[in-house]
């Protein structure tokens, strides 16, 4: 009789952790892939937003400083 609530507990004991552990693991898995890929993509999409306004930029400045050259 023992044995076998020893054995039920155990598969219930079981049944109800493993499911939560492995959860859990995906989860925090799946979130650091997230955050990596998110970092990386926002990184290169900054850098190339902050490189089309320095170009932006630098165009304006140097426009403007031919046309006062040239005036």
């Amino acid at each position: 009789f023992v044995r076998t609530f020893v054995c039920s507990f155990v598969r219930s004991f079981v049944h109800s952790f493993v499911p939560t552990y492995v959860r859990s693991f995906v989860r925090s898995y799946v979130h650091s892939f997230f955050r990596s890929f998110f970092y990386s993509y926002v990184r290169t999409y900054v850098r190339s937003f902050v490189r089309l306004m320095v170009l932006s930029f630098v165009h304006s400045f140097v426009h403007s400083f031919v046309r006062s050259l040239f005036r």
